[in-house]
């Protein structure tokens, strides 16, 4: 058994305690959260700390296979140009990949991640996944523009999707598109038809540059010209003249639970017609990967104020200088100060946890769930604020 307490705890569940003792078992599982006026003055070995305690972080969005492209990727260069730079690096010996991405995980676990939905083409990681400590739910990604090629880009999803060992850390996969404008309907049908049967979760990148709301409007040349590329001569979805999602909203399960990844030029409008369609609707933000690539934000509040369910997320290092759901929260603080901390924090925990299914076990401080347990010291205690300053230590 241990017994923590910090300046605030912060269970998620309910109020944050001031003061409180979080008892544990040994393993982590909770026992019990004390509050001031129930304190037993004959608790002994309560391990104190300054700062806030909270449930470990759900990081919903990450690409741990590309982590060996760490700083070769240049910043501030725009969505297009980062893909086409992509291209073009050298390949990698599959050891040196894998190298990588056993470190990205030791990276997350120290940062106070628990829990990851990770996206994936590759094998690379899935051995990676089953002997960590880290729960994950791999989503198989999937895309193809060319109506000749969809079977075949399937297939391949499918072959994937069925070489995953899972257990119980690799706890659950499904596949996944990669973005509106990258499959062809018959691509998207087939993934849509094997969510149903599978009741699966779903991911989808989702307004992440301005270029891709002129595509579906016809005014962007650069999504085409790349598609061209591919064999692709004419995309059904070029010039629909609707925004991203209500081009694709057919073709996308409406019950099932969807994550909209990086919405960084998303309005008002999308927001309401998303909420309208979708009965169990997500949406992930990965600011520090927002402002590497395209140097541009989500409009926060307008989020907040449609009460909108966010999560967070890293993305990959090739696109990010670290794996750390806690400065993706400093970033969040420093541009939107009016965002309260304990919102991050419901963002950074339990709506994760709750769209990845780890909800049984992950996301609050609750009597007989399995957490993780953060400390993030340095910060303004009294403003319940954090600072540049502020940083996490996994205590369980």
């Amino acid at each position: 058994m241990r017994k923590f307490s910090s300046d605030y705890i912060f269970p998620v569940s309910e109020e944050p305690v001031k003061n409180g003792i979080l008892i544990t078992e040994d393993d982590g599982t909770i026992i019990d959260l004390l509050r001031v006026e129930s304190f037993d003055y004959s608790l002994t070995d309560v391990e104190c700390f300054n700062g806030i305690i909270c449930p470990g972080f759900v990081n919903t969005h990450c690409h741990l296979e590309l982590s060996y492209l760490k700083g070769f990727m240049p910043e501030h260069q725009g969505l297009n140009e980062f893909i086409v730079q992509l291209e073009k690096i050298r390949k990698f010996e599959d050891d040196e990949i894998i190298s990588a991405a056993v470190e990205a995980e030791k990276e997350m676990e120290s940062n106070g991640i628990v829990a990851i939905g990770d996206i994936c083409n590759s094998i690379h990681t899935f051995e990676i996944k089953n002997k960590g400590t880290l729960r994950y739910h791999t989503f198989v990604e999937s895309f193809s523009s060319n109506p000749d090629r969809a079977e075949a880009a399937f297939e391949k999803a499918l072959r994937l999707y069925a070489s995953i060992k899972l257990n119980e850390n690799n706890s659950s996969a499904s596949i996944t598109p990669h973005a509106p404008y990258s499959l062809s309907p018959a691509l998207f049908e087939m993934i849509k038809k094997f969510a149903e049967e599978h009741q699966s979760i779903v991911t989808i990148h989702h307004q992440e540059s301005e270029d891709e709301n002129r595509f579906f409007h016809g005014s962007e040349q650069k999504i085409s010209e790349r598609q061209i590329q591919f064999g692709v001569a004419s995309s059904v979805f070029y010039n629909t003249g609707l925004r991203p999602l209500p081009s694709i909203e057919k073709y996308l399960l409406h019950k099932n639970s969807l994550l909209l990844v990086h919405n960084t030029v998303s309005n008002n409008n999308d927001i309401v017609f998303a909420k309208e369609h979708f009965k169990d609707l997500y949406w992930c933000f990965c600011p520090n990967s927002n402002l590497y690539i395209e140097n541009m934000l989500p409009d926060f509040r307008i989020f907040m104020d449609a009460g909108c369910k966010i999560t967070l997320g890293t993305d990959s290092l090739a696109a990010n200088h670290c794996l750390s759901i806690l400065d993706e929260m400093k970033t969040i603080t420093l541009h939107a100060p009016f965002i309260e901390l304990e919102t991050l924090i419901i963002w950074a925990t339990k709506n994760g946890a709750e769209f990845l299914r780890f909800d049984d076990i992950l996301g609050t401080l609750e009597k007989g769930k399995q957490p993780g347990i953060n400390l993030i010291e340095g910060i303004d205690i009294n403003g319940q604020r954090l600072l540049p300053e502020s940083r996490v230590r996994r205590l369980l």
